[in-house]
């Protein structure tokens, strides 16, 4: 089966985010996030740097997957609520999301891409190149136990 993934809006991922990965969530949830690898806040982001929002779709032309990313700092990317189907899990997608994604940072001369994923989906980040650099925690967090990942970017390579 082949896949397509492209460019999408926040709105046009806020509805499976509402409803499949953060559904009951008590926080609003924003196109970005002000939290920083591993702790901290910087209200500056929401000024300083733009979202990218993918989405892959099957031959239906259903959504299957979404994630999104941004800059947390000058050389640093986000990876932000990734989604994957369950019927579509263990196909590749995620890969095709964090591969769309890692594209994104390397475009905005990014070295390094982090995410706080929770326990039980930390295996697909592994699996892509992410390395777990906390011990899981659960405080600040709706929807724990979660760890920080991060995955360092070989940009000079990726230029030639």
């Amino acid at each position: 089966m082949k896949y397509k993934s492209e460019l999408v809006s926040f709105e046009d991922i806020l509805p499976i985010w509402q409803e499949k990965l953060w559904r009951g969530r008590n926080s609003p949830i924003k196109p970005m996030s002000s939290m920083m690898y591993e702790g901290g806040f910087n209200m500056d982001i929401y000024n300083l740097y733009n979202p990218t929002f993918f989405a892959v779709y099957n031959n239906a032309d259903k959504i299957i997957g979404v994630n999104s990313g941004h800059r947390t700092d000058e050389k640093i990317y986000r990876s932000r609520g990734i989604w994957v189907d369950p019927l579509y899990r263990k196909k590749g997608i995620a890969g095709i999301l964090f591969c769309e994604l890692e594209g994104q940072a390397m475009k905005e001369q990014c070295i390094s891409m982090w995410s706080i994923p929770r326990k039980e989906a930390l295996p697909v980040y592994t699996k892509y190149g992410f390395v777990k650099s906390s011990d899981f925690f659960n405080e600040g967090m709706e929807f724990g136990p979660n760890c920080y990942v991060k995955k360092e970017l070989d940009y000079e390579l990726k230029q030639h």
